[in-house]
């Protein structure tokens, strides 16, 4: 395949999930949910911003990202650590050794909070507003402004509410299909609609949808180790049913040989992720 090929772990799980002829995803808009927000998640732990411990998700201090999914994800965790942080008028004042006259000393408070970050939602995308660094509904940006000083660092986020909040009402299908909207691989599915209707997404070109998959099926066929990013997105989907379409291919051989290398080169956050969509794709199925 010739041009440009797509990079990052949950764009590639969204093509490979509507690789099919008319785009239509080749599961429900539910495991297609949860098999999203596990990749945003995923891509946050491969970028170091992010770890998984004992269901935890712990936001690595100093880290950020300029990514347009990820961004609003970790400015998310940034929110809800400040609202956790009591008032400095409510925490108890600790004696403070004085230095020259031992005069009283003047405790000075954090400053403003972190900015809200708001969104608007036009043709199903979603739209920034209030924050210049952010990039515009355009797709041209800057640099994000300097941020005010952390919070400091709680005992982490729920993985599998955070994974039910990302999965529900689209939340990480929008972020995804904006990604890919700016970056050519998808488009709106071009036809009349009445008034309401939620305007569908599908892959720019066929060719788009077939690589990530058929990218994993050569490499374990010649028997190449998968990249981090590509070992946990054949993780996703066989923990989403997603690879009973897109590796369908591979013979009782091939698929030994890809749960070997599963079993033996995942890390330890990548496997809480894959065990906690596992369990969400569960629930799912006994809620329908």
């Amino acid at each position: 395949m010739s041009g440009p090929v797509p990079q990052k772990l949950t764009d590639k799980y969204w093509l490979a999930a509507h690789d099919s002829l008319r785009g239509k995803p080749r599961t429900n808009e539910r495991v297609l949910g949860i098999g999203l927000a596990a990749g945003l998640l995923g891509e946050l732990v491969h970028d170091r911003c992010v770890k998984v411990r004992d269901g935890r998700l712990l936001r690595v201090s100093g880290k950020r990202s300029d990514d347009p999914a990820l961004y609003p994800l970790l400015s998310k965790m940034v929110e809800e650590e400040r609202r956790s942080v009591p008032p400095v008028s409510s925490v108890p004042r600790q004696p403070v050794k004085q230095f020259g006259d031992g005069g009283p000393a003047i405790p000075t408070g954090g400053g403003a909070d972190w900015p809200t970050q708001e969104f608007t939602v036009a043709s199903g995308l979603p739209r920034r507003r209030g924050d210049q660094g952010w990039l515009d509904g355009q797709g041209t940006g800057g640099r994000h402004a300097q941020p005010p000083p952390e919070p400091p660092m709680p005992a982490g986020h729920d993985l599998r509410l955070w994974m039910s909040y990302l999965a529900c009402d689209r939340r990480a299908d929008l972020l995804v299909i904006e990604r890919l909207t700016r970056a050519g691989f998808a488009k709106p599915l071009e036809r009349w609609w009445r008034p309401g209707s939620t305007v569908r997404y599908v892959p720019y070109d066929s060719a788009f949808a077939g690589a990530p998959a058929s990218a994993i099926r050569e490499a374990v066929k010649k028997g190449d180790r998968l990249a981090p990013s590509d070992l946990l997105l054949a993780g996703l989907m066989f923990a989403t049913g997603l690879h009973q379409h897109a590796l369908a291919s591979l013979t009782p051989s091939d698929r030994r040989t890809l749960s070997e290398e599963l079993s033996s080169r995942l890390d330890s956050s990548s496997r809480q992720l894959l065990k906690a969509a596992d369990a969400a794709v569960g629930e799912a199925a006994l809620v329908h």
